[in-house]
Parts: structure tokens; C-alpha cells; sequence
């Protein structure tokens, strides 16, 4: 038995060969010898290569620790030793059916290059990865429903001035390569000086995206989104000679490209996305003229950090 760079937290000879004794009840009588194992660790997690012969059966798990491999490779090495214990022991004579001296029929012989048909390995333990199977995908990308619930700071380009901070929050739900969001943008109260005056704007909006992960994984992905900003924006005129004040609805497209993290419990999410405005805002004072004349297309850039809950 070997283990690899990497994979020195996977059982050593002697341990595994204790797991596959409990497993089958008895003290190995060196029939395993017949086997060679090969514990290994890449960039997709832990595998276990299991050679006997010219053949092997390779084993992978993508979990944080090799606890759920180790116990995917002792069940097998377990039912691969009874089925071979079962294959070099003779059939019991069947006394209704031939005499006690009839020989009894031989086994017939597996075809040449016919190909073993290999156990499947059960479920891990909880808190796993959902354990490991020969020939399947790790549970990690099959069928895993994320919960997510992110807060963080935003910066607001081109939109009700040059650049202005903000703080959002929104709440999630998605799977391996989807997700969906629903959110909240709050503008930090902002005040223009414009002529003998001054202007106190505010903003508070929703959003709703969806996302896609076009490449990485739940450690480190890389995500286009899209969806809608929808807000009220309000204007706060003082020091004039008649102060109003202006409300209007903010509405935007994003285009925006995330780079996430979602393995969790907590993980991040950096955001850069061009507001394409459906109508534009721009405040004006009589006498005076516009405030400050919006972008044809604003951007956001958010940092938040997201809690993460599998369902």
C-alpha cells in the first residue's frame, strides 16, 4: 500500500486491514496481500486506486478529510476478499438431486476479458461528502441545494454622483451551478452643494439576480449575473429660495461578473457590475441648472461575506 503527496491522513497498511477485519468479522489470513491500494490527492480531492492483477477499481471523494474514503475502500477490499473466499471454496453437495458420489459440477469459468462488476461503496459517515462510489461524481456536485445570506459595502458610480458608498444585503438559494438572490441596496445620504444651496439625496432600492458559475468550483467560482435594480431615489432641496423636495423611481439592468466563494460556512462575494439604466434621474434647481448628470451607463462594485447552509 502506498499514499502520496498529500495523503498521509489516509490509513496505513495496518489500519485499513482493522477496518476490513470489523467489516468482515474474522482476522485476515493474508488473502488481502492479493490487493495494493494507492492513496492519492489531487486538486479534486482524495482517491483510492485498488489493483489486483491487471485490473483496478478507483474510488474518489472530494470531502475535506480522507475519513469517508478510508471507509469506502476497507467495505470494498471487504467484499472483494468474501467474493473471492466464496469463489475457492467447493459447492455443498445437494443430496435430493445426485448421489453422494457424484462428482460435483465445476463452477463455470468467467469469460475472457469479461469485466468485473465492481461493488458499490456506501453511503459516509455524516458531516461527509456524501461519501464515496466507484464510477459516480462526488454528492458535492450532484443535487446540493445551497442556503446563502450575504451583508456587505458597495461603491455606486455614476448615478447620483462620480462615485458614492453604499451597504447591501441580500439572501439566496441555488445548486451546484445556479443561484438565485434577493436583495437590498441602501445609498449612504449624499449632499451636493450647487449654488447658493445645497442637495441631500437618498437611495433605497431591491435587487433580484440570478446567477450562473461559468467555471471553478464551490471553493472558487467564477459567476455571470444578471436581473434588476429597483429604487427610490429622493432629493432634499435647502438654502434656496423655495426648497422642495423630488421623489422618483430608480430602475437598472446589471451585466455583472462575481467571483465567489460558497464552500462555507462563511465564504465571500466580490462583484463588478454595469448599471444599464431604463431612465436616468437628474435633478435640476430653477436659475441653477442639473445637480449632477448621471452616466449613460453606472456601475456597482460590491465585497460582501456570505453565509453559506447546505440543505
Amino acid at each position: 500500500m502506498t499514499r502520496g503527496d498529500g495523503a498521509e491522513s489516509c490509513p496505513d497498511a495496518a489500519r485499513l486491514i482493522e477496518r476490513v477485519e470489523q467489516l468482515r468479522g474474522r482476522p485476515e489470513t493474508g488473502a488481502s496481500g492479493a490487493y495494493h491500494v494507492d492513496f492519492t490527492r489531487g486538486a479534486d480531492g482524495f482517491g483510492a486506486a485498488i489493483r489486483s492483477g491487471g485490473g483496478a477499481r478507483v474510488l474518489g471523494d472530494r470531502g475535506p478529510s480522507c475519513a469517508a474514503l478510508e471507509q469506502a475502500t476497507a467495505v470494498t477490499l471487504a467484499l472483494l476478499l468474501d467474493s473471492d473466499a466464496r469463489a475457492s471454496s467447493p459447492p455443498e453437495p445437494d443430496a435430493g438431486a445426485r448421489d453422494e458420489t457424484s462428482p460435483a459440477p465445476a463452477a463455470p469459468a468467467p469469460s475472457p476479458g469479461a469485466p468485473a462488476r465492481a461493488p458499490l461503496a456506501p453511503p459516509g459517515p455524516a458531516g461527509g461528502d456524501g461519501g464515496a462510489q466507484e464510477g459516480e461524481a462526488p454528492s458535492s456536485e450532484r443535487g446540493v441545494t445551497r442556503l446563502t445570506l450575504a451583508a456587505g459595502a458597495a461603491g455606486l458610480f455614476g448615478v447620483v454622483r462620480p462615485v458614492a458608498p453604499a451597504l447591501s444585503a441580500e439572501l439566496g438559494i441555488g445548486g451546484a451551478r445556479f443561484r438565485t438572490t434577493l436583495g437590498a441596496l441602501w445609498l449612504v445620504p449624499q449632499t451636493l452643494k450647487h449654488g447658493p444651496g445645497e442637495l441631500r439625496e437618498t437611495l433605497l432600492g431591491g435587487a433580484v439576480r440570478a446567477c450562473f458559475a461559468a467555471a471553478g468550483t464551490e471553493v472558487l467560482r467564477f459567476e455571470v449575473c444578471s436581473g434588476l435594480h429597483a429604487g427610490r431615489l429622493k432629493v432634499v432641496a435647502s438654502g434656496y429660495t423655495r426648497n422642495d423636495v423630488a421623489e422618483t423611481a430608480w430602475l437598472a439592468v446589471p451585466l455583472e461578473l462575481s467571483l465567489a466563494s460558497l464552500a462555507g460556512p462563511l465564504g465571500f462575494d466580490i462583484g463588478a457590475a454595469a448599471l444599464v439604466p431604463l431612465r436616468r434621474n437628474d435633478f435640476s434647481v430653477d436659475g441653477v441648472g442639473v445637480a449632477y448628470r448621471s452616466l449613460p451607463v453606472g456601475a456597482l462594485v460590491s465585497l460582501r461575506a456570505v453565509g453559506v447552509w447546505m440543505l
